[in-house]
């Protein structure tokens, strides 16, 4: 029986880099088409929409596991992720790619050397690092585009060693740790001894955002309050708390909420949740923009939400083929001929997305990171105010105001359950 070959694409919400041992590496850029050839692309304001319509469409399918009570994902991740394997995808394949995140390939490829570029250098308290890397097995027949298209685009870093090798899977999770600044410590973790054994290769993408609040939180104001999930039953939960000022509100139909920025002046948080006596409001695939562009200066706004760190982590194969991309992970259908061969000419298929993420909320600000794993495989009052109390469930979004584009996405149904670490 011929072994499985499996490819494993890992996008990664990261720190600084940390060094790589045991594998020959080349820096980013330095394959043609070189660093001064890359066009980068700002999104158009419909591509932008369309990133983030495929963040909400694909969070709405997560968000129904029932399991998943503080449900979140990093968009923009998940975005780097599937760029780097829909850049070795072709024929309906590509096609596939092209349903599932809105995005033609060029399109896509340009638009990520532009966050690369832009979200990576905001400053001003603010840090937003992405990182992508291939993890190459010596067996794997690569395209010979392939690599100087990542690298010139992705900003990726090209490691070529023996995958089968020991210790290969743990080089990956360091570098994993490393880029999440101990965030993350581990991707390939849920993966069974075969699919690791049959591993040619692991694509990664990383970001790590930590970010303070423009105004931040007076720890004096911080204290515990009740929360009502949706049943109406209530849990204890730490609440943050500001004394009213002028604040980006909004009220839309039977929801309002806020867009709190951050001290760089283009990343905010984006808080939403229902009023009272309605139910959550639903993403609609333009609810985000629509949010953010009817929030506008209100003064005197109370604004009083929990605090809070949840983890989640998920496979994300049944979401993605929900939302189009089935042929991908179809083992008569795929074709994956623009990334490679198995050593023996067979071509690849997904087999999983595993997704992780890590987001803290508290007083000085957000701190957050995410991991994407996609596996694959050969073919075989005086003053009136405006309370915008966050005491019932709600989603929130870490949005680029932009561009409108969500580098994190979730909801909170039960603070008690996301305990900030004291």
């Amino acid at each position: 029986m011929t072994r499985l070959r499996q490819v494993a694409i890992v996008t990664v919400v990261v720190s600084l880099a940390m060094g790589i041992f045991g594998c020959t590496s080349t820096s980013p850029g330095s394959a043609n088409p070189s660093d001064s050839q890359v066009l980068l692309a700002e999104p158009s304001n419909d591509q932008a929409k369309v990133l983030t319509a495929f963040g909400e469409k694909l969070f709405t399918e997560v968000e129904a596991d029932p399991e998943k009570v503080n449900a979140v994902i990093s968009p923009m991740s998940l975005f780097f992720a599937l760029g780097l394997a829909g850049e070795g995808a072709a024929g309906a394949t590509q096609e596939a790619f092209q349903q599932a995140i809105g995005l033609d390939k060029e399109q896509t490829r340009r638009i990520a050397a532009y966050l690369v570029k832009e979200i990576s250098n905001l400053g001003q308290g603010t840090t937003v690092n992405i990182a992508n890397s291939t993890w190459l097995d010596e067996s794997l027949k690569l395209d010979p585009d392939y690599t100087p298209l990542v690298k010139a685009y992705y900003a990726a870093e090209v490691f070529n060693q023996d995958l089968q090798a020991s210790g290969a899977v743990d080089q990956i999770n360091g570098w994993v740790n490393g880029k999440t600044n101990g965030l993350i410590p581990t991707i390939l973790d849920d993966l069974s001894p075969d699919e690791v054994a049959s591993m040619v290769a692991v694509l990664v993408d990383a970001i790590y955002l930590k970010a303070e609040w423009a105004a931040k939180f007076d720890p004096e104001m911080t204290s515990v309050g009740r929360f009502s999930l949706s049943g109406g039953s209530p849990v204890e939960a730490e609440f943050l708390a500001a004394k009213a000022m002028e604040q980006r509100y909004f009220d839309v139909g039977d929801s309002h909420g806020v867009l709190l920025p951050y001290k760089d002046g283009r990343l905010a948080f984006l808080a939403v949740t229902a009023k009272e006596g309605t139910d959550l409001p639903k993403l609609a695939g333009d609810s985000i923009n629509s949010w953010i562009t009817a929030a506008a200066p209100t003064p005197n706004v109370k604004v009083v939400m929990p605090k809070f760190k949840t983890t989640f982590k998920k496979d994300l194969k049944n979401d993605l083929i929900a939302l189009g991309l089935g042929n991908a992970f179809d083992p008569d259908a795929a074709d994956f001929s623009e990334l490679g061969t198995s050593s023996t000419g067979e071509n690849l298929a997904i087999t999983n997305v595993l997704h992780k993420v890590d987001i803290a909320v508290g007083e000085e600000g957000t701190e957050a990171a995410a991991a994407t794993a996609v596996i694959m495989a050969p073919t075989s009052a005086q003053v009136e105010e405006t309370p915008v109390v966050f005491d019932h469930p709600y989603r929130y979004a870490v949005v680029d105001t932009q561009t409108g584009i969500p580098l994190f996405l979730g909801a909170i149904n039960d603070p008690s359950l996301a305990p900030f670490p004291s």
